[in-house]
């Protein structure tokens, strides 16, 4: 396993949080709380959730940019329009991205491949919505036989779809989790290796350790990831031995930064990405909060690193200004 390395500002910048946190006349969420700009860097929507509550939460939570793609649920396509003229209405806030197609089995099928790369110039998407190559079975969500959603990253589909995206310079969602690591790691380290021109964002740092981010990060220079839905320990899974090989959270009992995440926020500061991952209709209602949240995470962080993953990496990543 490779050990970061802890620079001095680091150092002193966990030093000062100790400090803060010591003194019980200071609150830590009133000092340490960033209060710059935030560029949503992951969220999706469908049918189930009123677009027009879910931008005016987007707004009154002070997020610059939105990047959004479609749910299809149902059948390619879905919810494709309505989240385009969502879009177009909100011009100044939303860069969108490919639908996520949730009926992908095994392999990308063709229909997905040409019609994803068809619409990529058509309607100006900026990203590929997630692909779920691997999601296990959530206790509020599908529960499959299988137990698990799985397209296979090195079967011929994919490397169809890759080949054909070189050539529009987009970064692509690979959705997977740690789960099962010795079957995936594998295989989407081989993906990540053969396409260098390609940039990939993995949604959630995987759900994985530390020790495990560090190593997709390490040995992909071309690899982004989310920092979403990691502020807490996940106990969603139906399947408890799955959910015994997730990483923790970024929080202790204390509601303070882990110091083994924040050595990864500071030797990966130029890839990770602020994002909610706002999606079914139960976390749009929260969205609110969840800005909050991590608002009070960045201010755990150095200044320039806290700017770095609020905004400055998306929109880098994503080819777009943040005001």
């Amino acid at each position: 396993m490779l050990i970061p390395k802890i620079t001095p500002t680091l150092t002193l910048y966990l030093l000062i949080i100790v400090f803060l946190c010591c003194g019980a006349s200071i609150s830590l969420s009133q000092s340490l709380r960033y209060g710059g700009l935030i560029f949503d860097a992951m969220a999706q929507i469908d049918e189930r959730t009123d677009f027009f509550k879910a931008i005016k939460k987007v707004r009154k939570s002070g997020v610059s940019k939105l990047a959004l793609f479609a749910r299809s649920r149902k059948y390619l396509g879905q919810n494709e329009d309505e989240v385009l003229e969502l879009r177009n209405s909100h011009k100044d806030l939303i860069i969108l991205g490919s639908p996520k197609y949730f009926l992908l089995r095994d392999d990308l099928d063709e229909d997905y491949i040409s019609t994803t790369l068809e619409n990529i110039i058509k309607y100006n998407y900026l990203f590929i919505g997630e692909i779920l190559y691997t999601h296990a079975d959530k206790s509020h969500g599908e529960q499959t036989l299988r137990g698990e959603r799985y397209v296979d990253p090195l079967q011929p589909g994919t490397k169809n779809f890759f080949n054909e995206l070189s050539r529009f310079n987009i970064p692509v969602m690979t959705h997977w989790e740690v789960y099962n690591w010795e079957r995936d790691w594998p295989r989407f380290s081989k993906i990540y290796s053969e396409y260098r021109d390609l940039k990939f964002i993995i949604p959630h740092m995987a759900f994985g350790h530390p020790h495990q981010v560090e190593k997709i990060l390490s040995v992909n220079p071309n690899v982004y990831m989310t920092i979403s839905k990691k502020e807490k320990d996940q106990r969603s899974y139906s399947d408890r031995n799955k959910a015994s090989k997730l990483g923790p959270g970024f929080l202790d009992s204390s509601k303070m930064l882990r110091k083994s995440w924040a050595l990864i926020f500071d030797k990966y500061q130029d890839r990770l990405l602020f994002a909610t991952d706002a999606h079914k209709r139960p976390r749009w209602k929260k969205y609110r909060k969840i800005i909050r949240i991590y608002r009070k995470i960045l201010g755990q962080l150095p200044r320039p690193i806290a700017e770095k993953v609020a905004y400055k990496n998306a929109a880098n990543l994503y080819g777009v200004i943040v005001e």
